[in-house]
Order: C-alpha cells, then structure tokens, then sequence
C-alpha cells in the first residue's frame, strides 16, 4: 500500500473553499466563507466558541454538509459530503476532539478498521498486525498492535487515529483540538508526529486555541468571526495580539453595563475564599470573592473553569486546598453540603443536569424546599403551587400555569425556572455555568438585571461562561483559568476581550518570552 510520503504534491491549492455557508434555521453558522489551504502546510484555524470552526471542519471531513458554496480538494469539486467518501475518493481525514474508537478491539483491528488486507470475510490477521506495526512506527508509538485500545493512554489513542488515517492514505488530516486532553508531554510527542507528516508532504487542518503551539506549528493562520472568514495571514507575518483582535473584534451590547463595584478590601471578610485549592482539572486556584461582587471565571473548554465550580459545590471532590465562607472554613463532601450553605450551582448542560424533564414547571421550581411545605409527612400541594407561582412571577418565567411541564417552555424560561428554584434556598454565594446559553436576548437581558439585584442585597455571584462579551458585561472582575491554573485576575477596569484572551491561549506568556 502506498504511503503519504510517496504521494506527489499536486500543483493546485490541497482544500479550497468558496463562498460556504451552512444554516441551521434562522441561525447562520457559517456565512459566505472562502479560504484557500496550501497543499504541504500546516494551517490553522482559529476563532471563539460559536465562530464557526467546528461547522466547517465537519463539511470538510463529509459530517456536514454545506447550505451553498463549494469545497475543492487537489482540485476536484466535493459533490457528496459523507465521511467514507471524503476518506476514500478525496483522502480527507479527521482526527476529532471526542476521538471514537472501539475500546475493546486491538490497535490493530481499530487502525486497519474498513481498510484490512485480505478477502472480506476473511480478513488476514497477520497482516493487519503487520501493517499497523508499520504505521505505528511510523509515527514513533511503541505499543503492541494487538493490545485493546482501552489499555492505552489519551495520547496513544489519538495516534491511533491518526494511524488510521495514514492506512486509508489520508493527504489531509484535520486536527480538532487535538491537545485539549494532552499533558504537556503528550502535547509535545503529538507535535514530532505533527512536523514528522509534514515532511512527508501531508496538509493539515489544525483547530485549537492555543496560541503557543499554533504559532510553533503552522505555517497559514484563518481567523472565523460569527460564522464569516475575517482575515488570514502567513503566520511570520502576524502577531498573537493582532490574531486575539480578529477573534473578538466586534462592540459589546452596550445596554448592559456593568457595576464596577470596587475591588474587596484586603482587611475585608471575603464571603468564598480559596487557597492552594485543587482538584479533578484545575489545581492551586487562590481566590476571594467579596460580598455583592461578580466574579467571572474565563477560559478555554479545557481550562478548569467549570470543574472548579463543580469542586466548590461538591460535585466533585475537592483534593486539596482550603476553602472558607464569611470566615468560616468550608467543605462540600456532596453537593447537600453547599445547598445546606446557602451555596447554590446552576449547570451549564442544562437538559442533562439542570431540568427534571418529566416534571412540572413547579416541581422543578420547588424541589429544593420540599421539606418546608410538609405536615404529619404529607406535602401541601397548595402551598407548594402558590410558592412556585410566587418564585416564577418574580423572576418573569412566562408559562400559563406551573403546573405546566417544564420541557414546554422555551430555553430562557426554563433557564429562569432553574434560577427560581436555586433563590429559594436565599443563597449567599451563586456558582453560575454558561448562565445564558441558549436563551433569546429578552432573557438574557432579564437575567442580567437578576444579578444586579442578587448582587445589590449582598448575594456573591461566579460565572463560568464561554461568552466573553457577557463576562465582561457582568463581572467586576475575571479570574482566567488556563490548563487547570488561575493565571490572571483581571479588575472590570483592565479587562478586555483581547486581553482575556491573551491569557486564556497562553499569547500573554509569548510576548512576555520575546
């Protein structure tokens, strides 16, 4: 079988993509994008969560397909988007962030899955073993092709992957976030294999946004904005503040300002104080919040961010560190530890984990404080109904009725319902994920004004949130987490999107190292 390395360089540009859109309904996830890849480079494409990135490298990997425009690859037009025909007839491969691999089947068996030497029904095992030991040393990976996939680590497992794509002949590899799982050592076995395939001519695709690593590997850098290509430069050419400003170059709604509550006293009581504190994701995190104050909690999906709120609640356990509340030392076991503290903890996966979906708007609304509306062990229901009521017109969640099943209202209302049902437990500190996630900007503006008034009776606020613009709306500061780490705190007054993002992606700590 012919590999990579023996493939010649075609003439014409590796991936060529003219005036691409894709809509979802009314939602334009990409609009009129047209970017052009070098065969033999290494390309990366960058943007914020919601830019578009993942939506394009699903129609370039056939897992999409496009609302108009077209996608050349070696110059020939895509006409069916589908994954096998991308792999077989363009030799386009994708190596996702969520890797999917048959955990109980060998290396060997997952590389050479689809491609096996041999008669269909009788496919010649040593041969399989044969030529995925080739492969894997090709990419430096020493382990047994015949071992379970299960047995290998994260960045074994990619390999494997990307093993599997060299099999079918793959001319372009798309790497989608590829070291979010990776420890720094991972991350740098993966980046030889990277700059080994380019030097036997492969094209790659690389996603991440990590700035250190797309400025030591590509060669081409995209920047996607709301769904539409904003710039592209040869990487030499290009600074990691100039990229930051194209990734977030647009105006704030500028109806929603924030408080600018000054920073906590060093003498004050702080309401939540942390030092050392460590857990699964993040580790040596110090930290106050001061009383009234909103605290934004900034960083990439693999930061720490939101494992930290899920640490300070009990969700998960805390390993190390200290944590105190006005004063006094704290520690959420489970999370009816945090809820008998007034600690309460809206999720950001809200149908998962937020919504009881079988339930009705007033039992989700009520169920925290059940216990409060019981005599001789029988609930009152009608007391139950005139408390969800009261919570719901108070917080404007249109339904004609609470007894209306949640999953009936839309995203804001049912997100106003969650936070109904964590007011009714008087919390003195909120730990909010992705509070606004999926919601209309009615909601979202009425959202907003809660924090003004929770905050304004002394109630502490951290928001863990992918949406920048909103973090910078809300908090008198942000706290940015990075590879587990708190590396900056930054007050209302120096916060910006450009400089949030500098310490999110590591861009800070090159410009500190030139």
């Amino acid at each position: 079988m012919t590999s990579p390395a023996t493939i010649a360089a075609p003439t014409t540009a590796a991936v060529e993509v003219t005036g691409l859109s894709r809509h979802f309904g009314a939602v334009r996830a990409l609009q009129d994008v047209t970017l052009s890849v070098p065969a033999g480079s290494l390309t990366a494409v960058m943007g914020e969560n919601g830019a578009g990135k993942s939506t394009l490298m699903k129609i370039l990997a056939g897992l999409d397909s496009p609302t108009s425009g077209t996608v050349r690859v070696a110059g020939e037009e895509v006409r069916r988007f589908h994954p096998a025909t991308l792999l077989s007839r363009h030799q386009v491969a994708l190596v996702p962030q969520e890797l999917a691999l048959a955990q109980d089947r060998t290396v060997a068996e997952n590389i050479m899955l689809g491609a096996e030497p041999g008669s269909r029904p009788f496919p010649d095992r040593r041969r399989i073993d044969e030529r995925a030991a080739e492969l894997l040393d090709r990419l430096g990976l020493r382990v047994d092709p015949r071992d379970a996939v299960r047995h290998l680590d994260a960045a074994s497992q990619q390999l494997v992957v990307v093993a599997r794509s060299l099999a079918r002949q793959a001319r372009v590899v798309i790497f989608d976030e590829p070291t979010s799982i990776l420890s720094p050592a991972e991350s740098d076995r993966l980046f030889g294999v990277i700059r080994s395939l380019q030097a036997d001519g492969v094209t790659m695709l690389y996603v991440s946004h990590r700035m250190p690593e797309v400025f030591a590997l590509s060669q081409h850098i995209h920047v996607l904005r709301d769904g539409r290509h904003v710039g592209d430069w040869p990487t030499a050419q290009v600074t990691p503040d100039e990229v930051v400003s194209a990734m977030v170059g647009r105006e704030l709604a500028a109806e929603f300002a924030r408080h600018d509550t000054p920073p906590p006293a060093a003498t004050a009581t702080p309401r939540l104080r942390m030092r050392a504190v460590s857990g699964a994701g993040f580790t040596g995190v110090d930290l106050d919040v001061a009383p009234g104050e909103v605290v934004g909690v900034a960083g990439l999906p693999d930061s720490g961010r939101i494992e930290l709120l899920r640490g300070i609640f009990g969700a998960d356990p805390v390993t190390g560190g200290e944590l105190s509340l006005d004063g006094e030392r704290f520690t959420a076991r489970a999370p009816r530890d945090a809820i008998r503290a007034r600690v309460a903890y809206l999720p950001g996966e809200r149908r998962q984990q937020g919504i009881l979906p079988t339930m009705s708007v007033a039992d989700n609304v009520n169920i925290l404080t059940l216990g409060r509306r019981q005599r001789l062990g029988l609930l009152r229901r009608g007391a139950l109904r005139r408390d969800a009521e009261s919570r719901a017109r108070d917080l404007r969640v249109k339904t004609s009725t609470t007894a209306q099943g949640i999953t009936q209202l839309s995203g804001g209302n049912q997100q106003k319902a969650l936070l109904a049902r964590w007011l009714s437990i008087e919390p003195r500190l909120m730990l909010l994920d992705e509070p606004t996630r999926g919601v209309d900007v009615g909601a979202k503006a009425e959202i907003y004004r809660l924090f003004r008034t929770l905050t304004e009776t002394g109630v502490s606020i951290v928001v863990s949130s992918s949406d920048l613009p909103e973090l910078l709306t809300v908090s008198d500061r942000i706290a940015v987490m990075a590879a587990g780490r708190l590396v900056g705190v930054l007050s209302a007054a120096e916060a910006t999107e450009e400089r949030v993002m500098a310490l999110a992606t590591g861009a800070h700590t090159m410009k500190e190292n030139a």
